[in-house]
């Protein structure tokens, strides 16, 4: 049997964050995903405190930590005979808007690690070497995180208008990714019209969330691409953001897309004069401002190029992922719960739980101002 290099810590189930290469079978090529929904247009109308109307006046930073409980697993469920199986679904990791404080992997009938796959992206990864008809095994991670606001009080004159773009950049900001087709010649020719009248590249960027915002009309679906988003002067969250990335990279400002529980906006590039680079973010589908998001989000991946070593092609977003012998059920699970400090505090609204059939993060709605979070 073929067998397969697979990256993941140093012991199973200890979440340790030593890699090292273990090798596992290759199973059959039965291989089900679930694309999680990531969809939305509506901006977030905030009350003032717990989501930001505007952005602070005298604090600049990652501002007003929260702590949340954050658990995401997969339980798998033996059907009709015996079978091994392998699978993963997306998990957060440190980002400057947010801490992994304590982090431990719950087991049962399995193995399981969590896989760095690049500096923005990881997974959980669990292998059950043996299922047997109604057994269920379950791996899930739990954290304890702080999420923060971000106000970063970007402006033009922080950045020159000639950027050097460090290669480690280059290599993960500019180019093609999967739907994202920077080098389609559609997209270099509209890129260039709506930004010709500008030189610099902050100048270059609004121009890209003006023209998206006029032109795109807003319509929930299931992600096509850059080129059908073209054409059809359509899309969500996911077609404006990939848009805005494919233009910035068309003209040469590395970008990227960043995932969040049923939303994604993006971020682009630029270095100042001191020469220190910054990811600047950008929420094309809902704001023109630049440089601050309002809420606190939980960062499941940044990046839209993500290698995944059972797979020959990159993929844009984490999606979760089986591979089996068998016919096992799957389930995918995940939740996030705002924690107060104190019995008498309010911890606020933002808790959601993945259903396990659609992949969407719902609001539980047991907070009065859940009203205000995003769908």
């Amino acid at each position: 049997m073929e067998r397969r290099r697979f990256l993941y810590g140093s012991v199973f189930g200890s979440g340790s964050a030593i890699a090292s290469y273990h090798l596992l079978p290759a199973l059959s090529e039965r291989i089900t995903e679930l694309d999680a929904p990531v969809w939305g247009f509506d901006p977030v109308v905030g009350d003032g405190t717990w989501i930001w109307r505007e952005p602070p006046k005298n604090e600049r930073g990652y501002l007003e930590p929260r702590s949340y409980e954050v658990n995401i697993g997969i339980e798998l469920t033996g059907v009709d005979s015996r079978c091994e199986a392998i699978a993963t679904t997306p998990v957060p990791l440190n980002h400057p808007e947010q801490t992994i404080d304590e982090m431990r992997i719950e087991t049962l009938g399995c193995d399981a690690i969590v896989r760095e796959l690049d500096p923005n992206a990881a997974q959980l990864l669990v292998h059950a070497p043996m299922i047997a008809a109604g057994q269920v095994v379950t791996a899930i991670v739990h954290y304890k995180m702080t999420l923060y606001k971000q106000y970063l009080a970007f402006e033009k004159d922080q950045f020159p208008e000639f950027q050097r773009v460090p290669k480690e950049i280059q290599l993960s900001g500019l180019g093609d990714s999967p739907g994202i087709q920077t080098n389609a010649s559609v997209v270099k020719k509209l890129a260039a019209s709506i930004s010709q009248s500008h030189t610099h590249p902050w100048d270059k960027a609004q121009s890209y969330v003006t023209w998206i915002q006029e032109n795109i009309r807003p319509q929930l679906g299931d992600y096509t691409s850059v080129l059908t988003a073209i054409k059809r002067k359509t899309g969500d969250c996911e077609e404006m953001s990939a848009l805005f990335v494919a233009f910035c990279r068309a003209s040469g400002i590395p970008a990227r897309l960043v995932w969040v529980p049923n939303h994604n906006w993006a971020e682009f590039y630029l270095t100042d004069h001191e020469q220190k680079g910054h990811w600047i973010p950008v929420h094309p589908a809902c704001y023109r401002w630049f440089g601050w998001t309002g809420a606190h989000e939980l960062v499941i991946q940044k990046g839209d190029r993500i290698r995944i070593p059972e797979q020959s092609n990159p993929s844009r977003l984490l999606m979760d992922w089986l591979r089996s012998d068998g016919r096992p059920l799957a389930n995918y699970l995940a939740s996030m719960k705002p924690i107060a400090s104190s019995s008498s505090e309010d911890p606020g609204p933002g808790a959601r739980i993945k259903d396990t059939r659609s992949g969407e993060w719902k609001l539980t709605q047991t907070h009065q101002m859940d009203r205000y979070a995003r769908r």
